[in-house]
Order: C-alpha cells, then structure tokens, then sequence
C-alpha cells in the first residue's frame, strides 16, 4: 500500500452483506483488497496501531451490531485517533431521520448509505474524494 492510498475497511456483522460490500468495493475499482471485519471491536484493534499522520483509511460502517455499535465505534475513534487520516461512510439499513441527522456530528462522516450500497455509489464516491483516493484509483473506472 503507497502512501497516497487509503486503506479500505468494511464493517458489517452480517456476513452476507460484508461479502456483497466487498464485491462491489472491488467491482467499484475502490480498492482490490479490502479489509473486512464482522465487528467493531476487531477492527477497532486494527486501527487504532496504526494512527499516523501517513495513514488514510476509508471505512463503510454498519451502524446496528451487538457490542460494539456504529456510532460506539465512532465515540472511541474521536477519542483514540489523532493522526489518521479517515472518512467514514454510513451503510445502514435504518431509514431514521434521527441517525441520519446524527451522522452530521461526525466528522469522520462522509456520508450516509441505505443498504445494501451499489457500485454506482461507490463511482460516485471516488469522483468525489478524488486524489484523496491517490492519482490512480481517481482516475480508474
């Protein structure tokens, strides 16, 4: 992994959808490998070694799952990481007017997905972020 390339992290206990999410992500041209995690707190004790200023991870969050909630996950995220570059992406299936106003607080939020995600979604995406993504997967389609 280059320095200018984020890492992309899925997070989803559902085993199905983790799976349908790291297709799309591949199909997306997003990012070949993907890391997967079917809960919070293992990806947490992924993250949270690597905090450094060259480190850029991009996470699709379920927001319901046992222990760990998405936006538990986020609280210890604001409270542990202090270097790392991250953007998060909500992919949730609550259709609450509530979670999505509250995803607004976050500024690791980048944005707010109803489930399942589709590929076109994560076109989108990559246009927006941009050379965020690093100058080869902005330019990939």
């Amino acid at each position: 992994m280059t320095f200018n390339t984020p890492q992309v992290l899925i997070i989803d206990d559902d085993p199905g959808v983790l799976f349908l999410h790291e297709i799309i992500v591949k199909e997306g041209a997003l990012n070949r490998d993907p890391s997967t995690f079917l809960n919070a707190e293992k990806a947490l004790d992924y993250i949270i070694p690597i905090d450094a200023s060259t480190t850029k991870i991009l996470i699709f969050l379920d927001i319901n799952m046992p222990r760990i909630n998405g936006w538990e996950f986020l609280e210890i995220l604001v409270e542990k990481i202090k270097h790392a570059d991250i953007k998060v992406v909500m992919v949730t299936s609550s259709l609450s007017k509530s979670e999505f106003e509250k995803s607004k607080e976050y500024e690791f939020i980048i944005d707010f997905w109803q489930k399942p995600m589709e590929e076109e979604q994560v076109y989108l995406l990559k246009e927006n972020l941009g050379s965020w993504l690093g100058e080869h997967l902005a330019n990939e389609n």
